[in-house]
């Protein structure tokens, strides 16, 4: 693992002094970005912002999304599979019920358990993702412990239809389209997916066959669009909206072992310049919905979601910004199979923040006040400094507090066979702080970040006297590292390459917290010709520590996953000037391995959720 590490470091030094002796001081290209809720230059947001782009979505021939966060510098994804499995995926260590995610800025998460269906939310229908580091509630509220994903809905520039088809009887088809006028703008999306699956967990050979020992299927049905009105009077009005069906298979033993889903994301907003002052308000309103099938019990978990925002941005000098809004939302549960003392609540919030600039600093500093329904108020602050050296490199000091607040089961579950309600559950708390240095060249952009981030009332359930669960304040985590990110051209080739490593505790017990590994290394090389463009990518990922693991004797074992490594490839070649052909070979050498564990196989072979072996897909794109 040391060996790789200080491979990975060489490889990044290598590319940049190589870059770094061709760097000329000269104007730099820079990437605006929407980390605060306004357009800034990525370096003035003074924390760290991952971009991806459409074009790096469509050359890249991914196939969900979760693959495509995999690539990202800090972040590691566990998957229970393949195509419409569970994906868990960690920013810095953290889990994903202390990341925010958002589309088009509605959240999109389970109101409950906080996971996120990341395996729903279909490529065809994602303009650009954004994934900022860092506590972030003061700029977004509750859940922005470690970060946030802000997806941001497909905008076409074209008529595009593209269909695809691979392993396991895999196929999809994609469209989209725009229609412009001189003020008004239309562009749409929709897609379907469709594949037959694998047997998504390993089994013990010495037991029976069940009705488990099957392929794990999936089906995702999406439509979008996005229409926006501009006027010199009134400004711009826009409405966005996100659609999306399906149904997908897994293994369970003893229950339901399928799903059907139906998720929507809806947003009307307006934004008006006058003079100095930028106006922007919205109203949002969204659903997540999954229901457990299989089985004559169907369990329903739904969330239905409506916000309204309005926040200001005030230009008060050529080197201050001041910002402020306000913003209600109201979480309502009321149509999910469990039963609640109370199913919905409203969060209100106020925040302020100033966006300061003159000469080689930088500063920023944003406070906000969060008041949920039964929880009380929850207070929290960002505040960052930055020095620009030169046009080239910027160095950045930056601090952060963040809150989750305890779900509705947590305090108000009712009925249940399983958990008991604690009314006077708190809300989780974390702190986090980064210093970081950016390189921003005509031949290249690297990265060096260090953070530290502690959650603190981490809320674990805990087995009660009665035999059920109850929601408590206990533990504590710590995660802190590093991230080292280039991007760079030289050799002939275009090289991405990013390095994590990772230190994160539990520390109330002192031990690895489980499914994290301590080192991360993803590298892409790419090039193109004439007609062709090609890229190689190999992920790295260490040993991990899993969950305890029982036998069949219920002897409980502490185990610890292996790493791996595995080569993607990607190729599009132009057969015409409006047609193309891609291709996406998946793990090349057809790697075994576990990112998450189930128990133990008679012979104490670890069993465990089986990733994507080597698969092939194929396609054409047709532009117009």
């Amino acid at each position: 693992m040391q060996n790789k590490s200080i491979l990975a470091v060489a490889i990044l030094a290598a590319v940049s002094s190589d870059v770094w002796a061709q760097a000329q001081n000269e104007h730099i290209e820079r990437i605006t970005v929407t980390a605060n809720k306004f357009e800034q230059s990525i370096n003035n947001t003074l924390t760290t912002v991952n971009v991806i782009e459409r074009e790096e979505i469509e050359q890249s021939n991914l196939r969900d999304l979760p693959s495509l966060l995999n690539t990202v510098a800090g972040v590691d994804v566990v998957r229970n599979g393949g195509f419409g499995q569970k994906a868990s995926v960690f920013v810095r260590g953290a889990t994903t019920k202390h990341v925010l995610v958002l589309i088009d800025g509605v959240r999109v998460s389970d109101a409950n358990s906080g996971d996120v269906a990341f395996t729903n939310i279909p490529l065809n229908s994602i303009e650009r993702i954004e994934v900022v580091k860092g506590a972030k509630a003061a700029v977004y509220g509750s859940d922005a412990l470690a970060g946030v994903i802000n997806i941001i809905t497909r905008k076409a520039q074209q008529q595009q239809i593209s269909l695809t088809s691979g392993s396991h009887n895999y196929v999809n088809y994609q469209q989209a389209g725009q229609f412009n006028t001189d003020s008004l703008s239309l562009s749409f999306n929709l897609g379907y997916e469709d594949t037959d699956g694998y047997d998504v967990t390993s089994k013990d050979p010495q037991l029976p066959l069940t009705k488990d020992h099957d392929s794990d299927g999936y089906r995702n049905k999406n439509i979008g669009f996005n229409l926006s009105y501009d006027h010199e009077d009134i400004g711009t009005v826009s409405a966005r909206a996100q659609y999306s069906e399906g149904e997908g298979e897994y293994d369970n033993a003893w229950g339901n072992d399928a799903y059907e889903f139906e998720n929507y994301t809806t947003k009307l907003a307006w934004e008006k310049q006058h003079d100095q002052l930028q106006h922007y308000a919205s109203v949002s309103v969204s659903q997540q919905e999954n229901t457990q099938v299989g089985t004559p019990n169907h369990d329903v978990y739904s969330t239905e979601r409506v916000e309204v925002e309005y926040r200001a941005l005030y230009r008060w000098s050529e080197t201050l910004q001041l910002a402020a809004g306000v913003s209600q939302l109201n979480e309502d549960l009321s149509n999910a199979s469990a039963e609640f003392s109370h199913s919905d609540r409203t969060n209100k919030a106020i925040f302020v923040g100033g966006f300061f600039e003159q000469g080689p600093w930088l500063a920023n500093a944003v406070v906000r006040t969060d008041d949920y329904d039964f929880h009380g108020r929850a207070n929290t602050y960002t505040a960052g400094i930055g020095y620009q050296v030169n046009n080239m490199v910027t160095f950045r000091v930056n601090h952060g507090t963040a809150f989750r607040a305890p779900t509705l089961t947590h305090a108000y579950v009712k009925n249940s066979p399983w958990y008991l309600p604690n009314p006077d559950i708190k809300p989780e708390e974390a702190s986090n702080s980064e210093f970081g240095v950016t390189l921003d060249t005509r031949w290249g952009k690297y990265d060096v970040a260090v953070f530290n981030n502690k959650i603190d009332q981490l809320i674990v359930s805990l087995l009660g006297e009665s035999g059920k669960y109850v929601a408590a304040n206990v533990d504590q985590a710590a995660m802190k590292g590093v991230e080292l990110s280039a991007t760079a051209s030289a050799l002939g080739f275009e090289h991405k390459v990013n390095l994590t490593l990772l230190d994160a505790k539990d520390k109330t017990t002192g031990e690895d917290l489980v499914r994290r590994p301590d080192t991360a290394f993803n590298y892409t090389l790419s090039k193109s010709w004439d007609k062709l463009d090609a890229s190689l990518t190999m992920i790295y990922r260490s040993s991990r520590p899993t969950i305890t693991l029982y036998d069949s004797q219920f002897n409980t074992h502490n185990k610890e996953l292996s790493g791996y490594t595995v080569f993607n490839l990607a190729a599009n070649y132009a057969l015409f000037d409006n047609v193309k052909l891609t291709a996406r070979l998946e793990n090349l050498g057809d790697k075994t391995y576990l990112t998450a564990a189930t128990g133990l196989a008679s012979d104490g072979q670890i069993l465990g959720y089986v990733p994507l072996g080597r698969q092939a897909y194929v396609g054409v794109s047709i532009s117009f």
